[in-house]
């Protein structure tokens, strides 16, 4: 019921630990064929999501990209799945060129989907920057 009538609709899913909120987050994005942005709370996640998009999809390695603080890929001009940090998109200080470029095409973007990983450790105050900067 997702993605009723060929169009997705908002929602928040719960799951317990193992229970499969990854794969639903991974195959959300693999169907609705828009651009994607997935935030995590550390690098770690952020590769971590990366490897399942790479496992459950047939999204093509080039449309994948990592944006953290030592990996800052630029993001395919077409649809793309965007892996980056809660911390990254809100950070407001001085970036250097390359984040700064990465920044402004999430900025310039239209997303289809924002998939929030382990949302409820997000202070409110960095929850609204992040949304306010993605959408």
């Amino acid at each position: 019921k997702m993605f009723g009538d060929g169009r997705a609709r908002s929602g928040i899913i719960v799951l317990p630990c193992g229970a499969g909120k990854t794969l639903t987050g991974v195959t959300a994005a693999q169907t609705i064929k828009k651009s994607v942005v997935c935030l995590c709370t550390n690098a770690v996640s952020v590769l971590q999501w990366k490897y399942q998009f790479q496992l459950w999809t047939n999204i093509p390695e080039d449309r994948i990209s990592c944006f953290m603080s030592d990996k800052k890929e630029p993001l395919h001009p077409g649809g793309c799945v965007l892996i980056t940090t809660y911390t990254m998109v809100s950070y407001s200080g001085k970036r250097s060129e390359q984040a700064a470029e990465v920044m402004n095409a999430i900025q310039g973007r239209e997303w289809g989907l924002m998939l929030m990983d382990e949302v409820h450790v997000v202070p409110a105050k960095m929850f609204r920057r992040v949304v306010v900067r993605v959408f």
